[in-house]
């Protein structure tokens, strides 16, 4: 089975490094970055337009809106979704002039302080210190970039609410989530899963960037799932 990972803001495809790494063979992780597009479902076409005919789609944070947007456009392509440190609703009123405000000073020359406003709340307390953490993020930064930056979090703010789409689509979901959440908190992750339906994974010593902290334990979940809830599509 193929799955693509969507990265979430201020990540790029190398954020899912170690996923590759660690997940068992027979699983093909395919990673892309997500275009400087501020329009959610602009940047679901551009990416279905490289994806493969069929495949579990994996998002990351705000990779997760791009994989909801995904199935709405070509539920027939989706075998599953799987939700990591991400959430199906819409922001808040409140919550889209912040991003929209941040997309303008980024253009204004304040990406740096923006992203490291942003990696502080980032990790599990445990894991804020690793080297190979503050490398992998600081290259991330340096190749994503304050006009993605910019378009992004526009693309967020506009972005709509797709609550009912994952029961609507009928497919497989997975919500993975780290025990130490506090961007997108992991009790409202909770929430979302049960409101689903959908089967949870919650990942010890993790916070918003489980991806890179906890790579071997993510693909033990993913690899799992698949297993266990796609075996009619190991023919695809």
């Amino acid at each position: 089975m193929e799955i693509l990972a969507v990265p979430g803001i201020n990540n790029t495809a190398a954020t899912f490094d170690g996923l590759r790494r660690h997940m068992p063979a027979g699983h093909s992780v395919i990673t892309t970055d997500c275009p400087a597009i501020d329009d959610i479902d602009g940047i679901a076409h551009a990416l279905l337009a490289g994806a493969p005919e069929r495949f579990v789609v994996l998002g990351h944070s705000f990779g997760g809106y791009v994989a909801l947007a995904m199935l709405a456009a070509a539920p027939e392509r989706i075998a599953g979704v799987v939700l990591v440190n991400s959430n199906d609703w819409a922001d808040t009123e409140t919550v889209a002039a912040t991003r929209r405000e941040k997309a303008a000073r980024a253009e204004q020359g304040e990406y740096a302080e923006l992203a490291a406003a942003a990696s502080a709340r980032a990790y599990h307390p445990d894991n804020a210190g690793r080297a190979d953490l503050l490398a992998e993020r600081a290259a991330g930064l340096e190749n994503y970039g304050p006009e993605r930056f910019a378009a992004h979090m526009r693309a967020c703010a506009a972005r709509p609410d797709r609550s009912e789409l994952l029961k609507a689509a009928g497919r497989p979901v997975l919500v993975i989530s780290g025990d130490h959440d506090v961007v997108i908190p992991t009790e409202r992750q909770t929430q979302m899963a049960q409101r689903l339906g959908a089967e949870q994974t919650i990942i010890a010593t993790a916070g918003h960037m489980l991806p890179a902290e906890q790579p071997e334990a993510l693909a033990k979940a993913l690899s799992e799932w698949i297993d266990t809830s796609l075996t009619d599509e190991k023919g695809h």
